[in-house]
């Protein structure tokens, strides 16, 4: 079954303690047709707390003559705002963006600030999704196997902010573990929010963590329908092969139209 993989990672860099052999784009290249993923949405990343990242003209570059990608931007808002914004502009005017990555957990973010309501000002002209992350944030450090949490992002901070901009679409990412209840009540109130089931473990360390998960997944499926959620990986932290065995799991009693809803109907919706 055709996939649209809504949150995905790469780079071209050594990285440790990932199950792929590598996150680069012939490593993904490769995961995605073994999987039926016809699409995958890449992730500018902007990871101040490391000094680390993936800039919207470098991811851009190493996609931009590749069809099977589209991109999110995204901006560290507490460095160099004015350059991130004018990076969106110019991406989201030349038709090069298909969405605005938020990084909440990773950088220190006002919501109340007009800096965030530039961004849902842009978004809301150029009509692209809004991605946020919500649920654990990690440290760049592992002990004894296990990823340091730093802070929780819940879906409930968002939700004013998703009913004060109706006509912009919410995306909130991982389930927003471990509050997905919050989450759920969060996607009964507000119809321009929709979730994904990326990130939910570490394919590597959390094999122990994969039934809860996929109850998670029942469990936002039962009470918000087929149409609220989204496939996605966090390659290379969630496999390929993971991320489609929660669906699979998931959805065993659904019909073969919800499960192309999620693995690829409700993303090309969005995506516009």
């Amino acid at each position: 079954m055709k996939k649209i993989d809504i949150h995905c990672h790469t780079t071209n860099r050594s990285v440790k303690d990932i199950l792929p052999a590598s996150a680069g784009i012939e490593t993904l290249l490769s995961e995605m047709k073994a999987h039926d993923v016809e699409k995958t949405v890449l992730l500018a990343t902007y990871f101040p707390h490391r000094e680390s990242g993936i800039s919207n003209f470098r991811m851009h570059h190493w996609i931009k003559d590749r069809p099977e990608f589209a991109m999110f931007g995204s901006l560290d808002f507490e460095h160099y705002f004015k350059q991130g914004m004018n990076e969106l502009y110019e991406l989201s005017e030349g038709g090069l963006i298909k969405g605005i990555k938020i990084y909440t957990g990773y950088q220190r973010i006002d919501l109340e600030s007009a800096n965030f309501r530039e961004v849902l000002g842009l978004a809301r002209k150029q009509e692209l999704p809004v991605m946020f992350h919500c649920g654990f944030s990690y440290s760049s450090m592992r002990q004894y196997g296990k990823p340091a949490i730093t802070v929780v992002v819940g879906a409930k901070m968002l939700e004013p902010i998703a009913l004060e901009y109706p006509s912009l679409v919410f995306i909130l990412s991982h389930l927003a573990k471990p509050a997905t209840e919050e989450l759920i009540s969060v996607l009964k109130r507000a119809p321009n929010v929709y979730t994904d089931m990326s990130g939910l473990v570490d394919s590597k360390f959390d094999k122990d963590e994969i039934p809860d998960s996929i109850e998670s997944i029942r469990k936002v499926l039962g009470e918000c329908g087929p149409k609220k959620l989204l496939f996605g990986t966090d390659f290379p932290v969630q496999t390929h092969d993971d991320s489609v065995y929660f669906i699979e799991q998931a959805m065993k009693d659904y019909s073969l139209k919800d499960k192309e809803d999620v693995y690829y109907n409700n993303a090309r919706r969005l995506l516009r």
